[in-house]
């Protein structure tokens, strides 16, 4: 699995999180290949943007409240990276876990998605870093 794709899929599986948890700090920004998608586009507009090997479809959206650039929304986000998974096979909500992703740990809290949908995957403390 490539790095762009990884910190996509981390991205985009952090947002709904953050979006139900408004109290605490903003979600990441998109990758930038979301931002380009959309530049010539308007809001509402449909789009495909390429993380490594993946492309997704999607539509152009300003951030959860309204407000900034143009970034193309997955309509079908993907879900937790396999690694985010199996970190969290053998736990239960909120406990602690790690992910290693290439070179990279990753520290969080197991969890399933704002809506209690989804497989228990490990949540990231922080938001990935490109």
């Amino acid at each position: 699995m490539s790095k762009p794709f990884i910190a996509a899929a981390l991205f985009i599986t952090a947002l709904p999180f953050a979006i139900a948890n408004a109290d605490r700090p903003p979600p990441p920004r998109p990758p930038k290949e979301a931002f380009e998608a959309c530049a010539r586009l308007k809001a509402g507009d449909a789009c495909t943007v390429t993380l490594g090997t993946h492309t997704l479809s999607g539509v152009c959206a300003t951030g959860p409240d309204g407000t900034g650039a143009l970034a193309c929304k997955p309509e079908h986000p993907p879900g937790p990276p396999p690694e985010a998974v199996e970190a969290c096979a053998k736990s239960s909500e909120g406990d602690a876990c790690s992910v290693s992703l290439d070179d990279h740990t990753i520290t969080g809290t197991c969890a399933k998605g704002p809506d209690g949908a989804g497989p228990l995957a490990c949540k990231p403390d922080h938001p990935p870093q490109r």
